[in-house]
């Protein structure tokens, strides 16, 4: 069974909850409709049932809910793309209302640096999340430094002739002691980006983001940085800034996949039928697969996976196997297709 919610972060948890709980009351109506006993189906949605009781089902903010569940076990996904109202029952799960998740490729983070404090969100194009980093060393380097009080030169006049006494005192600079805590930040950066060069943008002023490039390892560094102090932005903000940097980046990807599209179309290195495209996709003949994200007309409410095999299907099985055998999946609107099907597709052979 798989489940999935819209959670707005405008609406209080509780609603989020009642809104999940009428829609395993309507997979329990399904499962019981597919000839399973009343015990039968609370056997299957226990686990999510169980999952989403819990205090902490919501903690993770974000604009959807995906639940998957079988009998025995249930995990669960807060992402942030507001999702349908949709449940799916059969003998597989359902992921295509999570495949726009992979448009404009994949994800980002900010890191937001200001006096006091050090800030990581993660971003794709439909937001930003700030990290909970409990646990991982970087929690320990979110504080910035206490940066000592400067004491400055001053003239003291003591009266007479030749009176005027001139005390130097020593300006203290702060670079040093910055640079040796953004070394460890940079350090620490590395076990939560896993040695992956993910976009990464920095946020605040010009002279702080200055300071943390001297010393960054990270592939990922965008040039381009969200100027000013990031206290002062709001989250939204924060993205609206953020996202213009780092698309073109994050699209890179898409774009010369489909070059290659549009080059190779009519050599047979491409296909648009929805079974073939399958097909050759369990095969790992797909090096890159594009799909369309806007659902069709009528899509309904429910989906029985099942009861044959529909085009919805097709695009679904071909994302996961082009996955698996390490092809690249692009989930993108009707005017970014390289062709007028929904499903297009470079094939390897």
């Amino acid at each position: 069974m798989s489940v999935f919610a819209p959670t707005p972060p405008a609406e209080p948890a509780d609603r989020h909850g009642v809104r999940v709980r009428n829609l395993l009351r309507q997979a329990e109506r399904e499962l019981r409709a597919d000839g399973l006993s009343a015990v039968a189906a609370q056997r299957v949605l226990a686990p999510a049932r169980g999952l989403l009781s819990g205090p902490r089902r919501f903690e993770q903010p974000g604009d959807g809910l995906a639940v998957f569940c079988e009998q025995g076990s249930a995990r669960q996904f807060q992402v942030a793309l507001r999702l349908p109202e949709l449940v799916a029952v059969g003998d597989r799960f359902l992921v295509r209302p999570l495949l726009p998740l992979l448009g404009a490729a994949g994800h980002f983070y900010v890191l937001a640096l200001n006096q006091d404090e050090i800030r990581l969100l993660r971003g794709s194009r439909h937001g930003l999340q700030e990290m909970v980093l409990d646990g991982l060393p970087l929690a320990v380097w979110l504080t910035m430094p206490r940066r000592r009080a400067q004491v400055h030169a001053f003239v003291a006049d003591r009266g007479g002739a030749g009176g005027r006494a001139v005390f130097h005192g020593i300006e203290d600079d702060d670079t040093p002691l910055i640079l040796q805590h953004f070394r460890r930040v940079d350090r620490a950066l590395r076990d939560v980006l896993h040695g992956d060069d993910v976009p990464l943008v920095l946020a605040g002023v010009r002279s702080t983001q200055a300071l943390y490039r001297r010393v960054n390892t990270h592939p990922g560094l965008i040039r381009e940085g969200v100027d000013g102090n990031p206290r002062d932005l709001g989250i939204d903000e924060l993205h609206r800034s953020a996202w213009p940097l780092v698309e073109p980046v994050l699209r890179a990807g898409e774009i010369a996949a489909s070059a290659i599209y549009r080059e190779l179309r009519g050599t047979g290195r491409t296909g648009t039928d929805a079974a073939a495209v399958c097909a050759g996709a369990q095969q790992g003949r797909v090096e890159s697969l594009f799909v369309r994200t806007d659902a069709p007309a009528g899509t309904p409410r429910v989906i029985r996976l099942h009861e044959g095999t529909s085009a919805m299907d097709h695009r679904d099985s071909a994302a996961v196997a082009t996955l698996r055998h390490g092809g690249a999946v692009y989930a993108v609107p009707r005017d970014r297709m390289p062709d007028t099907a929904p499903m297009a597709a470079v094939l390897r052979y």
